[in-house]
């Protein structure tokens, strides 16, 4: 039981502090030393959370990461001691090198996959009312939004993350930091700060605050392929808003197109 103990404890611990130090350091760098000049930093410049709806977010994402912590270390405590079989491995000798670090790409894209249509299956306008308006109460994102939704939600998104791992042998430690990456990075893209990044494939943060500011457009979590891929990625001279469902938004002044029997072009980010 020591075992378990240490195993749940220390999962929580991980997640928890890896989301309230990213958090914390965006908040207290801008909504606390900048917030009289929204209008140099902010995505929404006009929209700040109220002290209610920003308590409400820090209580119900840490309450998620402890869940999500409790159940992760058990299923740590079941591949230790041999209870839970699964493809994970430790010993880079096993599968080489090149296996591992591609693989570990490869489990990111996976990843981001699944959580593409789970999120967009929350968009389903029956389990959007019933689970998925509650992270939408954030109009406003802040970086304490980033995990403060539905726990039903939630879990959802950490099975589809955790199914991979399941199914094809990945390094242990390339499980870890893919997770972690999506943890912080998942941060910084609610943190409602306009922020770009070096690396190639991950968009800017506004990506992701249009998909709240606009509600059902914009599904991807940290490629936009797949937004682009399924038709999803917002469009210019397109309606989007609470009742628009289908991420495909509903036509705008000018109609549904360019007066060339095609669609809009996408808003590039």
């Amino acid at each position: 039981m020591a075992l378990l103990a240490i195993c749940i404890v220390s999962a929580m611990l991980a997640g928890g502090a890896a989301y309230h130090m990213v958090a914390g350091y965006y908040h207290y760098r801008y909504y606390v030393r900048r917030r009289a000049e929204p209008e140099t930093w902010k995505c929404q410049p006009a929209r700040f959370l109220s002290p209610k709806l920003h308590r409400t977010a820090v209580l119900a994402g840490t309450g998620n990461l402890v869940l999500s912590g409790a159940i992760t270390g058990v299923l740590v405590y079941g591949i230790v001691t041999g209870a839970l079989e699964t493809p994970l491995y430790t010993d880079v000798a096993e599968y080489g090198w090149p296996y591992t670090i591609a693989m570990t790409g490869v489990l990111f894209v996976m990843v981001d996959f699944m959580n593409y249509w789970t999120h967009r299956l929350f968009h389903v306008k029956s389990l959007y009312r019933r689970f998925h308006r509650f992270h939408h109460r954030f109009v406003a994102t802040s970086p304490y939004v980033t995990t403060a939704m539905h726990p039903v939600e939630f879990l959802t998104q950490q099975a589809a993350s955790f199914v991979p791992l399941l199914l094809i042998p990945f390094h242990a430690a390339s499980a870890a930091a893919v997770l972690l990456y999506i943890l912080i990075f998942n941060v910084i893209d609610h943190s409602g700060v306009r922020l770009t990044s070096v690396l190639p494939w991950q968009p800017p943060s506004r990506y992701h605050d249009d998909h709240h500011a606009l509600f059902h457009v914009n599904f991807g979590q940290h490629l936009v392929i797949w937004d682009r891929m399924f038709g999803t990625l917002r469009r210019q001279n397109r309606r989007y808003g609470r009742d628009v469902f289908g991420g495909r938004g509903a036509p705008g002044d000018r109609g549904d197109n360019d007066g060339r029997g095609a669609l809009d072009a996408y808003v590039r980010y």
